[in-house]
């Protein structure tokens, strides 16, 4: 393989409204948002610290188009506690969607208030 210039992987999700959907990850990540033009279709969203380690970069593109099936793609949240974090997500506006038991870990999967799945997994 040839050498690479990468220095950092983000994830960008489709959504009707950028603004309010990052409010939404915001919240629940503790990440802040990169200073942006005004009325842009990108909000991205970083680690407060600026560490290149943990999770990359989240951007919130707005679309017109609707979703219209499942992700092939999505976010797996893996904690120490997952209760208190669903519990403050579904406050926010995420809905659960199924929970998967699997010996110590379980698998919670949820739906942002742009109907994006994600997972968080980890004991209650």
């Amino acid at each position: 393989m040839t050498e690479r210039a990468l220095q950092q992987i983000g994830i960008t999700v489709d959504c009707p409204d950028a603004d309010r959907l990052a409010s939404f990850w915001e919240r629940c990540l503790g990440y802040a948002r990169r200073p942006a033009a005004p009325g842009g279709p990108y909000v991205t969203l970083e680690r407060v610290d600026g560490s290149p380690d943990g999770p990359p970069v989240v951007t919130f593109q707005t679309v017109p188009e609707p979703k219209r099936a499942k992700a092939r793609i999505h976010l797996d949240l893996f904690v120490d506690r997952a209760t208190p974090l669903v519990d403050e997500m579904r406050a926010a506006g995420a809905a659960l969607v199924s929970r998967t038991e699997a010996g110590e870990w379980t698998t919670r999967v949820l739906q942002d208030p742009a109907g994006n799945e994600f997972c968080v997994i980890g004991p209650d």
